[in-house]
């Protein structure tokens, strides 16, 4: 496809297609685990919390419109209404906007601190070179499993950079601890969302997780039972002595995880798969938001946890996301 700054007149109509590519449904994750980061370490809900959740949710819109923008060949094959859309948007319009998205979030990270531009700066690289060249680590599968799990882990880590405190993290086991199970949750969240694509990706010539099992049904069950292990694993951060026993609580979403790992494995058309993925964004939401108000229940998490729930139900309504129900066939 050929750069082009796009066919959309009204600002109306390219506010729609920007918030579509940007994907807010899918940027809340990472987000929450930056706020996780702050509630285990006590740090309240000031400004610079709150630019910390702007940054942590635009790392992962400008992830999506660096993904957008260079998965032509893959979206024809996949999502092919996302192309319509990117028509409609400009593909130049897109890559300025993702451009501008950086800018922006470097100069709030300015009015935290020096330190947390320097992380946010590692943000913007780990977004751009998931995608784009030279390294497109998108498609070399393990290491792009690893670079996607960073983007919740590495907001968690970035919640040090905010308390005065920040260097004592060295030595604060749960902290770790939870950055690392962080990351190996969001490696199985990075099994599940490849597959759906399967098809399309290997049509297409990309290596990804799930095509390197050589089946979809083999790629499903890698993904099923990685996402079952990490469900499973609030069993051993308890059972280690570095986090009470209320935080079992959040075992209750493993029915639901279960469910959705049957629909993994037993269904594997298109429609269910992304229909699967689709509820799978608002599992990991949930979970994450059980996390924090397990760590804590004060009014201002509470409300970061309504925010994100209404960004989904929102996003949804409006339909404003280039992976609808409808655009797959």
């Amino acid at each position: 496809m050929n750069s082009s700054d796009g066919f959309a007149t009204s600002l109306s109509e390219r506010i729609g297609l920007f918030l579509s590519f940007a994907r807010p449904r899918t940027c809340l994750p990472g987000m929450l685990a930056f706020y996780l980061g702050c509630t285990l370490l006590g740090l309240p809900l000031d400004l610079d919390v709150l630019i910390g959740l702007l940054i942590t949710f635009l790392y992962s819109a400008v992830a999506n419109l660096f993904n957008a923008y260079s998965d032509i060949a893959e979206d024809n094959q996949n999502i092919p209404a996302r192309l319509y859309l990117l028509g409609l948007y400009g593909r130049k319009r897109l890559l300025r906007s993702a451009y501008a998205v950086c800018v922006l979030m470097l100069a709030a990270a300015a009015l935290v601190g020096p330190v947390f531009v320097l992380l946010t700066a590692v943000c913007v690289v780990i977004a751009h070179q998931y995608s784009l060249p030279p390294f497109r680590v998108k498609a070399r599968p393990m290491l792009s499993l690893g670079l996607f799990a960073l983007d919740v882990a590495f907001p968690f880590l970035m919640a040090p950079a905010i308390s005065a405190d920040g260097p004592a993290v060295a030595g604060n086991w749960p902290f770790l601890l939870m950055a690392g199970y962080l990351f190996l949750w969001f490696v199985a969240k990075g099994l599940v969302k490849n597959l759906p694509d399967f098809e399309g990706d290997r049509e297409a010539g990309l290596s990804t997780s799930a095509t390197i099992s050589g089946t979809r049904q083999r790629a499903a069950i890698a993904a099923a039972a990685g996402t079952a292990l990490v469900y499973l694993a609030p069993l051993f951060l308890v059972a280690c002595g570095q986090y009470s026993e209320r935080y079992l609580i959040t075992l209750v979403w493993f029915p639901v995880v279960c469910f959705q790992c049957a629909r993994m494995i037993m269904r594997d058309d298109n429609q269910s798969a992304n229909n699967m993925l689709r509820f799978d964004m608002i599992v990991s939401t949930g979970y994450l938001s059980t996390w924090v108000l397990l760590a804590d229940t004060s009014l201002a998490s509470l409300c970061v946890v309504a925010g994100s729930l209404a960004v989904i139900f929102l996003m949804d309504a409006l339909k404003l996301d280039t992976r609808k129900k409808e655009d797959i066939g």
